[in-house]
């Protein structure tokens, strides 16, 4: 691992579940004190440090830029806009990509996603003769797992940093192989390296929330559940028989911003434009297994699926005048909260959709001297306590 004193890392996408994480975990130290002297926060909404929750005492080591449209498609005031707001941007050694534009069209997704991470990479690169890598985040879409029933690697996993990408039918509206592509075009014959982190779900949350993140959907549902049932109350899993049994990896937000860390600092040939897999804890883990320990952090009973089981849409919409009193009473972003539960998202897809195990290979991961775990306990309950604090759940 190398570390220098004067390693200044930018965060594009830093209100993110992933960006944030990045942010928070390198303004907490990691991997050590002093191996990052500037960390630079870039988000397109207005943001502030008491929005966040980072580290209170991070002083002069972090700036927050807010308002960089990296979609926008004018190089030369994006370069001035970083230029004029980043303080030493000469000095930028560190890109974490962890910036996101939705597109309901494929083809538009693509192209919209290609073009902002060429815009960040290009743009930093003119300004900064000192950048040495580039992180990229992608996720398991790279394996296919939202084809469904097309999943192509049905009873091959663990899955493998070394499979194949999928047909070309899908593949070609998948914006992750697209900045993948992109990646190794702008690298070529550069000084600088990059490499590609593919974790599964994500178990985290983000300051603004997220309609998508699956511990605040799952923290909002379980919290109204034991408001209104009471402690002790049973809870049947939302999902299928099949679902319950189905094995995944867990990904932590704090793991995947560790990792993105810890293999931007190791030497060029053990990392350049390679992908590698992250997740909580190498053994695979089932609903079965999961679904209980999540419901005990509200002091609820987690149980199998049945035919009255109801999802967290479904409960929270039959109750909505109970959640709302609830979420006034206790100065909650209800807004947000009803937005995010509303939204099928993740949720749907990885316990009612989903009919295959897709859980990872962390050996390379682990090869690369990255031995970081958590267990499902303190991956989750970190996760709800956040979820909480940021009042996006009862």
């Amino acid at each position: 691992m190398t570390t220098n004193q004067n390693n200044h890392a930018i965060v594009f996408g830093c209100s993110g579940i992933n960006g944030w994480a990045l942010v928070n975990q390198l303004l907490s130290g990691y991997p050590t004190t002093g191996t990052f002297a500037k960390v630079t926060a870039i988000a397109n909404r207005p943001f502030k440090p008491e929005d966040a929750g980072w580290p209170r005492d991070a002083g002069d080591r972090l700036q927050i830029v807010s308002g960089i449209d990296l979609s926008a498609g004018d190089d030369i005031a994006l370069k001035k806009a970083l230029a004029g707001k980043i303080s030493s941007v000469e000095t930028v050694s560190h890109i974490y990509y962890a910036a996101y534009r939705e597109s309901r069209d494929g083809a538009e997704e693509c192209r919209l996603n290609k073009e902002m991470l060429r815009a960040a990479v290009q743009s930093i690169e003119d300004l900064s003769p000192a950048l040495k890598f580039v992180t990229l985040v992608t996720g398991t879409k790279a394996y296919g797992v939202m084809m469904f029933d097309k999943f192509p690697f049905r009873g091959q996993t663990p899955l493998k940093e070394s499979y194949p990408r999928i047909p070309d039918e899908y593949a070609k509206n998948l914006f992750y192989y697209h900045m993948v592509d992109l990646l190794h075009e702008l690298s070529a014959g550069k000084a600088w390296s990059w490499c590609e982190v593919r974790p599964d779900i994500i178990i985290g949350v983000a300051p603004f929330g997220n309609a998508n993140c699956i511990a605040q959907t799952t923290g909002i549902f379980l919290g109204l559940y034991r408001a209104l049932e009471g402690p002790g109350a049973r809870v049947a899993f939302p999902g299928t028989e099949a679902g319950w049994k189905l094995l995944s990896t867990d990904s932590n937000q704090d793991i995947i911003a560790q990792f993105c860390i810890h293999a931007s600092l190791q030497p060029r040939d053990n990392v350049h434009a390679q992908t590698f897999n992250i997740g909580d804890d190498a053994t695979p883990l089932s609903w079965e297994k999961r679904w209980p320990i999540l419901a005990s952090y509200f002091g609820l009973e987690g149980v199998g699926p049945s035919d009255d089981a109801v999802t967290g849409p479904e409960y929270v919409e039959s109750h909505k005048e109970e959640f709302q009193a609830l979420c006034k009473e206790r100065g909650l972003k209800e807004d947000i909260m009803y937005t995010s539960i509303r939204n099928t998202g993740s949720r749907g897809s990885v316990m009612k959709l989903m009919d295959f195990d897709r859980n990872l290979d962390l050996s390379k991961a682990r090869a690369l001297g990255f031995n970081g775990e958590l267990s499902t306990e303190s991956s989750w309950y970190t996760a709800f306590d956040r979820v909480r604090e940021a009042k996006l759940m009862l």
